[in-house]
């Protein structure tokens, strides 16, 4: 794709990248680095307010991309439930680690990452209490989002004219997940890993949006001729 500015009207989407470049505001998708979960847990109405912002106007412009109705449905409902259904398991996973006695002790920071690990990960067997339950499917909804993210990039694939860009916005969806796992799989271990990640997170996600603003016009031309 061409490096062509983003439109006013895609600037707020600009926030999701954002608050994964700075997690400790914690309002990124992943709990932060610095392991303040408490803080995490009480921003939640914001983070969710703010990813609904941030989504709105990618819909807005997809909607006269989409020649079926059904499919967009489809991505808007995936999309609003994976914001929602994160949010509401990873609360219940911070209480679920921060209600482990030795979490209230004064652990060193190394010691307190790997325990967050150790507990997030472990996977509770009782599946008839919803908390338990709960922690068993924290990840789902990240698999949801980006498999919203893949059907967006499928139906701006069909618009792109011209190979180059259509490969360009196949790099971005691969950089967008790269960056999404190495965020998952870093932010408590490698600091350099993390920023790394972060940063192609972000980059994937900007050539999408502009992808799809590039898409957008196309349509809209076809649309005048």
């Amino acid at each position: 794709m061409d490096n062509i500015p983003l439109p006013t009207q895609l600037l707020p989407c600009l926030a999701t990248p954002f608050v994964e470049l700075f997690p400790g505001l914690c309002l990124g998708w992943w709990t932060p680095p610095s392991l303040n979960l408490n803080q995490y847990k009480k921003m939640w109405y914001l983070r969710i307010s703010l990813q609904f912002i941030a989504w709105f106007p990618i819909f807005e412009l997809l909607l006269p991309i989409s020649s079926d109705g059904s499919t967009f449905s489809l991505l808007v409902i995936g999309t609003a439930a994976s914001i929602v259904i994160r949010n509401l398991l990873m609360n219940k996973q911070i209480e679920r680690v921060v209600s482990t006695p030795l979490w209230s002790t004064n652990l060193p920071r190394d010691k307190r990452e790997a325990l967050f690990v150790v507990i997030s990960n472990n996977k509770p067997t009782d599946i008839n209490r919803f908390d338990d339950m709960t922690a068993r499917y924290v990840a789902l909804p990240t698999k949801v989002a980006a498999a919203v993210m893949y059907g967006i990039v499928n139906l701006l694939h069909e618009h792109l004219m011209e190979e180059a860009d259509k490969m360009k916005l196949m790099v971005a969806l691969a950089a967008f997940i790269i960056g999404g796992i190495g965020i998952g799989g870093t932010r408590h271990g490698s600091t350099g890993l993390d920023c790394f990640f972060r940063c192609v997170f972000g980059a994937g996600f900007f050539a999408i949006l502009q992808a799809t603003s590039k898409v957008s016009d196309i349509v809209l031309i076809k649309s005048i001729n």
